[in-house]
């Protein structure tokens, strides 16, 4: 099979330096395309290299088979990471929840307080306040959970 190699791997796979294969391309002995060379090209000038027997591709045939495994958000299959996780996840609900009661404390002591200011206030001002209470809560109401 035909790989297409960068300079620098070509370079690395004949033993000779990148500098060499530059000029070997410019004299028009190798011909690139978007700057890699085949390696068919490669064994014209080369026919000695082994590239088998290098563990360059090899190596990179690993990493490309071992990412075309991986899918987006894959947890893998270890049961240790996903315990990990697991146990992650479960904090941070904890937090979560402990936020979120933190807010429904906060509302529920604002309307308490809009309630004692209309309570304080003449008819116009407790009008007003009686439609901004109203509206708080709506909003409220809204945003709770539908069990």
């Amino acid at each position: 099979m035909d790989h297409d190699l960068s300079l620098s791997q070509a370079a690395r796979m004949v033993g000779v330096p990148r500098k060499l294969l530059q000029q070997r391309i410019q004299a028009g002995e190798l011909s690139t395309f978007e700057g890699h060379l085949r390696m068919s090209e490669l064994l014209k000038l080369y026919p000695d290299t082994a590239p088998d027997n290098s563990g360059m591709l090899e190596k990179v045939k690993r990493i490309q088979a071992a990412a075309g495994r991986k899918q987006p958000g894959d947890l893998g299959r270890d049961p240790d990471h996903l315990a990990a996780q697991v146990q992650r996840l479960k904090i941070e609900v904890s937090m979560l929840n402990d936020q979120l009661l933190s807010y429904e404390q906060l509302s529920d002591e604002m309307a308490e307080r809009l309630v004692a200011l209309q309570e304080s206030c003449d008819k116009k001002q407790s009008m007003i306040l009686g439609t901004l209470i109203g509206w708080y809560m709506h909003q409220v109401k809204l945003r709770e959970p539908h069990a």
